[in-house]
Parts: structure tokens; sequence; C-alpha cells
């Protein structure tokens, strides 16, 4: 698997942060292929609640380098 995130995991996981719990039901155009494709990676994992996810360490890892990486940090 590609280490580079998609545009829609990117989306994900800006969103996400470090402290925000989110699923494909918070997004109109990701669906749950991306939040499989991420969890199988390693970059989220489930939360006790049904349907929601967090990122990990190593997502937020990735996507700050991808940022920094493709020129689109942010401040």
């Amino acid at each position: 698997m590609p280490l580079r995130p998609s545009n829609r995991e990117i989306k994900v996981i800006t969103h996400m942060g470090e402290d925000n719990a989110l699923g494909p039901d918070d997004f109109k155009d990701v669906g749950e292929k991306v939040f499989a494709r991420m969890l199988a990676k390693g970059w989220i994992e489930k939360t006790a609640v049904e349907g929601k996810y967090k990122a990990t360490m190593k997502g937020l890892i990735i996507h700050e380098g991808e940022i920094i990486y493709a020129g689109r940090l942010r401040s």
C-alpha cells in the first residue's frame, strides 16, 4: 500500500487532528472505503462509539509529512 495519502485521506486526517473522533457520516464525499483503507494502513483506529474513528500517531506523522512535502503547509 502506498504511504502517500490521497486527497480524501488528507481531508479526513486534517479534520480529525489529535482530538476529534469522526466517521464516514461526518463527510459528504468520503465513504467507508476510505476509512477502511486508512484503518488497514494504521492511520486511524476505532473508538468505543460505533462508526467513529480517531487518528493514530502514525497517521498524524504521515499527514504532516505529506503536507510539508507537497507544499501544502497551512498556517
